[in-house]
């Protein structure tokens, strides 16, 4: 008994998809080159600036305006910390 064209489909396509994929050099990464884009970043000029403005924010004089309405919102006991917390802190 011969038995022809026998096909185990869904085997063979197993096997097909189990193969590991080779990846294959491209002919300018075995020259040495490649497509990639290089950056750097300086984040020290970033910082520096970062900073500036902190500091010219900082050193700015409140306005009169702003002082008296953070001198309403927190007058009594509407300050969110007790001066005694704050006298604690500072002695501490």
């Amino acid at each position: 008994m011969e038995i022809n064209n026998l096909q185990f489909n869904s085997i063979s396509q197993y096997k097909k998809l189990s193969k590991p994929v080779s990846s294959k050099k491209s002919e300018a990464s075995a020259k040495g080159r490649t497509n990639t884009d290089k950056v750097e970043f300086d984040f020290g000029r970033s910082l520096t600036a970062a900073k500036a403005g902190a500091a010219a924010r900082a050193n700015a004089p409140a306005s009169e305006e702003r002082l008296a309405e953070l001198a309403a919102k927190y007058a009594g006991d509407n300050c969110p910390v007790s001066a005694e917390a704050v006298a604690a802190a500072i002695v501490a």
